[in-house]
Parts: C-alpha cells; sequence; structure tokens
C-alpha cells in the first residue's frame, strides 16, 4: 500500500510538497475533502501517472513515495495497477458512449480454465515475442553484412570502368546487377586490363536541339515571326489613330513636359485638396479644366493601348534575349566549323530580331507624345527565311552529334558489362554464404509467426487469434451486457437504457436504438457503471490493486447519488487500497458515515487546503480532516464556525480561502431566509442594508472563483470587514437563527 506521499515537486499546486512531520500514513480505506480549486483533481491525475511513472504536461516532475514495498520514485511505474475515476475518465469514455465500448472481461468459476490458457498463451507469445525480436535483429546484421559485400564491390567497378559511364554506381546498382545476372564470367588479367583501358575513352553529352520559339499573344500561341507580324500591324495601327482633345500647345509639342504634367495629374486626382506639391499653391480652376480637355478620355483609351503594345513588345524582346547559343566545343571535332558558321547566322538573325523590336519600342514610345496625331508608321518587315534555315542546319548538326554518341555510348556499355560481371562473379560465394544464413532465419522467423506443423507448435497469429478467442469467451458479453443494465436501470430508477452486445464490446441503446443525446447525467451513471464492473476484469487484480475514485456524483440527481454511493461500496471492499475523493458535502457526509463503522485502524481522513504563497502562486498541503467536519458532518455550521472565529493576521495566506466560505454560508442562509431564482435576485430580496448587501455581493462573487491572474492586496482588508458585515446581517435578519448557530459553536 501506499504509505506517504514523501515529497511532490512540479505538479500545479503540488509545486513544493513534502510529507508534514509526524504525519499518520495512510491506510487502507483513506478519505480526502477538498474544496474547488484545492488541487483534488490533480491529485487525481497524479495517481492515474504512477501507473507510468511520468505525468503529461509535467516533465519537471519529480516525486518520491513510501510503500509497503519499498520508495520509488518518478520515472518507473509503481508495481500495483492503479484505476482511477475522475473528470478524465469520464471526458476519455463520454465519446465511445455513442460508439462500441470496450468488452470487459470478467472470469467466473466455469472460464478458470480458459483464463490460465489465455495466460499460459499469454506467456507463450511473450517469449515467441522475444525470440522474433532476436532473430529479427540477426537477421538485420546479416542484411548489412551481405550489403557491405555490394558496398565493397561498387568501387572496385567504378575504378575498373575509369569512372566514364558510373560517376553514380552504388551499392544499390551492384545488387540489381547481381539480381539480373544470368550467368557468372571473370576476365582474365589481360582481358580485364583491356576492357578497362577502352573505357578511357570519352563520350561526348547528347544534346538538345534547338526547338521552335513559340509566343503567347492576343491570337493564342504564335512563331517568333508570326509574332512580329503582329506587333508591327499593331502598331502601324496605333500611328493612324488620334485622340480627341482640347490641345494645349505647349504641352503637345514637349513630350517630356507632357509626362511630367499627366503623372503629376494622376498624383492630384488621389489628393482630397488642389495644392501643388511644387509651388504648394491651388491650381486654378481654368487651369485644371484647360488640362482636362487635354488629357480627355478619349486620350486615356489610346495611351493604354500604347503601354499594351509597349509591354508586348517588351515581352517578346525578353524571350528572344533569352536564347542562348551553344559553343561548338560541346560537338564532336568534324562537325564544330560548321555548327560555328550557322550558329553565327542565328545570332545576326537574332541581333536583327531584337533590333525590329527596338524600333518598334521607339515608335510606340513617339506615339505616347503624339496621341493626337494621325500618321503613318514606317517599321520594316521580318522574313523567317534565314532564322528558319539557321535553325534547321544547326539542329542537322546536333542529330548527327547524338547518332555518334548513341553508337559510341553502346560500346562503352558492352565493355563496362563485362567488367561489373567479371567483380559480380568474384563475390558470388561471399553473397551466397551470407543469404543461406538469412534463409535459414527466414524459416525460424516464419516458425515464430506461424507456428510448427511438425512439432504442433503455434506461431504468434495463431496465438494471438487463439487468445482474442478466449478473452471473448471469457467476457461472456451478453451475461455482462444483461448484468450492467440492470444495474444502470437500479441506478437511474428507470429501464429505457441497455447495454446491448455488439462485436467485442457492447453498445448503449435507448428503446432498441443506439442512444444519442444522452444527459451529462446519464453519461455519468453510464461510465461510473463501467468503471465499477470494470474493476473486476481480468486485467485488474483488485485484491492487489489500488482504487482512486474523484467525486463519482458529478451531474448526478439525488435519487442517484445514493446508488452510486451503494455501488462504490461494494465495488471496493475487496481493494487492497482505496482512496476516495470529493468536494461535495453532502456525498462527504454519506462516506463519513459508512467509514465510521468497523475497524477505524484501516481508514484515514484528510482535507486539502490551499494557500496563497506568491502573488499568481498557491500551493497545497494535505492535512488532517477537521474534527467539527468528522463530529457534525454539516458543512454549514463548520463553514460558519470558521467565520465566527476568524480574526485577520494581516497576511493574504490566511485571509485567501474566506471568500469562498463566505460565498457558502451566504448562499444557505440566503436559500432559508429569502426568496429568489439566482443568488443575485435572492441578496436583492432581503430586507436589509442596500450598501453592505452590495459590498457582500462583490466580495463573495468576484473573490470565490480562485484564478492564477495575481491577488489583491485589498483581499485582507475586505476579508475583515465583509465578515463582520456578514455575522451581522445574520444575527439582524435571523436572531434565533444566529444564537442556534452560536449556540452550536460555544
Amino acid at each position: 500500500m501506499i504509505q506517504h506521499f514523501l515529497k511532490i515537486e512540479n505538479l500545479g499546486v503540488f509545486s513544493n510538497y513534502k510529507k508534514p512531520v509526524g504525519m499518520e500514513p495512510f491506510k487502507r480505506f483513506n478519505l480526502i475533502y477538498g474544496l474547488n480549486g484545492s488541487g483534488k483533481t490533480t491529485l487525481s491525475r497524479f495517481f492515474a501517472d504512477l501507473n507510468t511513472g511520468q505525468a503529461e504536461g509535467f516533465p519537471n516532475l519529480k516525486y518520491k513515495i513510501k510503500t509497503e514495498d519499498g520508495d520509488f520514485q518518478q520515472g518507473a511505474p509503481y508495481s500495483r495497477k492503479i484505476r482511477v475515476f475522475n473528470a478524465e475518465y469520464v471526458d476519455a469514455n463520454i465519446g465511445k458512449l455513442e460508439g462500441t465500448l470496450n468488452p470487459i472481461y470478467v472470469i467466473g468459476e466455469e472460464n478458470k480454465a480458459l483464463a490460465e490458457t489465455v495466460k499460459s498463451d499469454e506467456d507463450q507469445l511473450a517469449l515467441l515475442k522475444q525470440q522474433l525480436e532476436e532473430k529479427s535483429s540477426e537477421r538485420d546484421k546479416l542484411v548489412k553484412k551481405k550489403g557491405k559485400v555490394f558496398t565493397d564491390v561498387a568501387p572496385k567497378i567504378t575504378e575498373a570502368s575509369k569512372g566514364a559511364v558510373t560517376r553514380t554506381y552504388n551499392k544499390r546498382n551492384a545488387e540489381k546487377a547481381y539480381g539480373e545476372l544470368s550467368s557468372a564470367k571473370q576476365l582474365s588479367i589481360d582481358e580485364l586490363a583491356v576492357t578497362s583501358a577502352e573505357m578511357k575513352q570519352t563520350a561526348l553529352d547528347r544534346l538538345h536541339e534547338f526547338p521552335a520559339v513559340k509566343m503567347e499573344t492576343h491570337k493564342g500561341e504564335q512563331t517568333l515571326f508570326e509574332t512580329l507580324k503582329l506587333l508591327r500591324d499593331v502598331i502601324l495601327n496605333l500611328g493612324r489613330k488620334s485622340a480627341t482633345s482640347a490641345a494645349i500647345e505647349r504641352i503637345k509639342t514637349n513630350p517630356e513636359l507632357a509626362d511630367w504634367v499627366e503623372r503629376g495629374r494622376d498624383l492630384h486626382d488621389r489628393k482630397d485638396d488642389q495644392i501643388c506639391e511644387y509651388c504648394l499653391q491651388k491650381i486654378p480652376e481654368d487651369r485644371e479644366a484647360e488640362l482636362a480637355a487635354h488629357f480627355n478620355e478619349s486620350d486615356s483609351k489610346l495611351k493604354l493601348e500604347i503601354e499594351s503594345a509597349i509591354s508586348s513588345v517588351r515581352a517578346a524582346r525578353d524571350e528572344i534575349e533569352r536564347i542562348k547559343g551553344l559553343s561548338e566545343k560541346n560537338l564532336y571535332p568534324e562537325l564544330q566549323e560548321e555548327f560555328s558558321k550557322n550558329s553565327k547566322v542565328l545570332s545576326e538573325e537574332q541581333a536583327q530580331v531584337l533590333s525590329n523590336l527596338k524600333e518598334m519600342d521607339e515608335a510606340l514610345k513617339d506615339k505616347l507624345t503624339r496621341r493626337t496625331e494621325s500618321y503613318e508608321v514606317t517599321i520594316p518587315a521580318l522574313s523567317s527565311s534565314t532564322w528558319d534555315a539557321a535553325v534547321e542546319a544547326l539542329n542537322s548538326l546536333i542529330r548527327r552529334h547524338n547518332a555518334e554518341t548513341d553508337d559510341y555510348q553502346k560500346r562503352l556499355d558492352s565493355n563496362f558489362s563485362k567488367i561489373e560481371t567479371h567483380f559480380l562473379s568474384a563475390i558470388q560465394q561471399d553473397v551466397q554464404d551470407v543469404s543461406d544464413e538469412i534463409s535459414v532465419l527466414d524459416g525460424e522467423i516464419k516458425a515464430c509467426t506461424d507456428g510448427d506443423a511438425k512439432n504442433s507448435t503455434l506461431g504468434t497469429k495463431d496465438l494471438e487469434t487463439r487468445i482474442k478467442d478466449n478473452r471473448a469467451r471469457i467476457s461472456n458479453s451478453h451475461q455482462a451486457a444483461a448484468d450492467l443494465s440492470q444495474k444502470l436501470a437500479s441506478f437511474l430508477g428507470r429501464d429505457d437504457l441497455r447495454f446491448e452486445p455488439e462485436g467485442e464490446g457492447y453498445r448503449v441503446m435507448r428503446f432498441g436504438r443506439a442512444a444519442k443525446r444522452l444527459s451529462e447525467g446519464e453519461k455519468t451513471a453510464i461510465t461510473f457503471l463501467y468503471f465499477v464492473v470494470g474493476l473486476n476484469d481480468q486485467d485488474f487484480d483488485l485484491e492487489d490493486g489500488i482504487v482512486v475514485i474523484d467525486d463519482p456524483i458529478s451531474s448526478l440527481d439525488s435519487s442517484s447519488v445514493y446508488q452510486a454511493f451503494s455501488y462504490l461500496k461494494s465495488a471496493v471492499k475487496d481493494a487492497r487500497q482505496v482512496f476516495l475523493l470529493t468536494h461535495n458535502f453532502e456525498f462527504l457526509k454519506l462516506l463519513l458515515g459508512w467509514f465510521t463503522y468497523g475497524n477505524q485502524k484501516d481508514k484515514s481522513y484528510w482535507m486539502l487546503h490551499c494557500t496563497n504563497t506568491s502573488p499568481g502562486a498557491r500551493e497545497t498541503d494535505l492535512k488532517p480532516l477537521d474534527k467539527v467536519l468528522i463530529e457534525n458532518r454539516n458543512e454549514y455550521i463548520y463553514l460558519f464556525g470558521t467565520l465566527a472565529e476568524f480574526v485577520s493576521d494581516g497576511t493574504i495566506a490566511q485571509s485567501y480561502p474566506i471568500p469562498n466560505i463566505a460565498r457558502k454560508v451566504l448562499e444557505t442562509f440566503l436559500d432559508q431566509h429569502s426568496t429568489g431564482k439566482s443568488f443575485f435576485k435572492k441578496l436583492e430580496n432581503l430586507d436589509y442594508d442596500e450598501q453592505v448587501k452590495s459590498s457582500l455581493y462583490k466580495y463573495t462573487n468576484d473573490l470565490s472563483h480562485p484564478t492564477m491572474s495575481g491577488l489583491d492586496p485589498a483581499l485582507v482588508g475586505e476579508t475583515q470587514t465583509n465578515i463582520k458585515h456578514l455575522l451581522e446581517m445574520i444575527q439582524t435578519v435571523a436572531p434565533v437563527h444566529y444564537k442556534a448557530l452560536t449556540g452550536a459553536e460555544s
């Protein structure tokens, strides 16, 4: 059993917990009470994390726990299994409630023989998997050994071939070639020398032919000279166009000035005022009208057409400039002179085309400044004949070059094949020896997975199938589903929800259909019953395990609380150790009533006490449960007494839990002595000083929900003042009630 948490560090509010001096050890049954925010949920998660020895989200977690089996700490799982029911268990299973729940393997007397078979099969399966892992590891080593043979031979083949066609030859190439080797053949020393020498010859790379130049135009994809003709036609047409305008002569005859004024007008059109940025004077209205008449819509449209043509011309120019010549040195010597001659012709044609495009660009720039004029533009038309002839001559030479390379490559390939076969034949015995060893291991691995029919032994596949089948027989899903359904009906007081077998598990049904839109209470009831019944499955030894249950009554109505309590008692009575956590006082009273009976030596009572240690930081201590709660089992009396005895020592730490206590006391008092549907309305309807009520509402509403955003130092003064007001209000409004409460405390 777990006896003490000697220390817990870096776990939320348990950032620096140490076992208090003289603290009694945990017993077999342990009750832990804690208010919201005191660390109860964190503690239940910590219990679950002990199964693995580490907590997700807390990489720096450190702890040391004293148990009857000795001390253990983070990094290693606890030797006994721990089952935990908490909010995370509910969240993890709620999503499955409308799908198939996992089976619960409950062992009855009739299934013990099957359980023993399952245990034996699982032991054998573990042994086979270990052997399988060892043999697979050994096989991997042999595969690497075989691979090294090919790794070592690859550079020998490369060296003998002088790198002529083997610059990327590696282990994979050697393995592939060995697999395709039809017959072994080794060369003599002289034959190898001759063949290797022939590989010294250099083969030139194949070359790509010059592609036909294509360009995208408004008529689709066109050849180079078709594009040039289209651009020439557009420019000639634009020259004949003129824009109508009331032209200003100085601007009309001065292109540089016209461009400057036009750009300036565009900038000023986007301004809110008409102040000239050059002279900082307002532009006269008659001048603005004069400029608008000069640069009118007809002019703007023509300008756009010209600018579009300029973009097309420059795009064509960029495309032509990207055409790069090919050096004649890339070809075989006998082809170089003729290739150089035709390359020069093509370069001259390229220069002529660029010159023609430059003329087009200049003509269009001139037209930009003469948009009000109609005139004839002179641009020469180009013929494609010389260009086409030069390209065809060059491509013919490239085809002759490639033909020589292809034939040369065939000779090199033949010699390389002889060298490759020679060296691969030399390693044949080494490869065969390793392959034989791998083959033996493959047979042993197959026996592990598929079994050995001669010796009547099962492999991992058949064992896994038999274990699965026997576990399914043990689970007895129909009987288990009926048992779960009966318990659920008893729990909820109605039988509309049932567990039905589905596959290897169960599905929750409502009136014969898959249950949808389950209420929070139904979800809690189903998951709690599923947890309780699961404590008896074959994967958990209840008599040797630890059970932790954190507030199983969340979202349950009052009638179901007693059912949950009843199932809880029955479920954990045979557990080796039990921890029960709650923040609900009504449930605490039920647990205290249960703990009162029987042997007190195996029961312990605790409470979590959370205090503020610095701004934005809280820490929790584990202390014995207050005797007032044990003796009275009345939270209201206990909390009232805490307020009545409260005297501030001036520290935030002492005042920190008081707003939460004051909120509970005030809520209980208002339930008995006022009306209204909400806390605010009940306080508003109470006949008492409005200023005091307002102060109490702000204090108990704003400060009773702890956050990590820091604390206001004014909490100390606010606490002393508002507790005094609360006690005075209770005494004034209900003097008999107040007397009874103070009498109970006297």
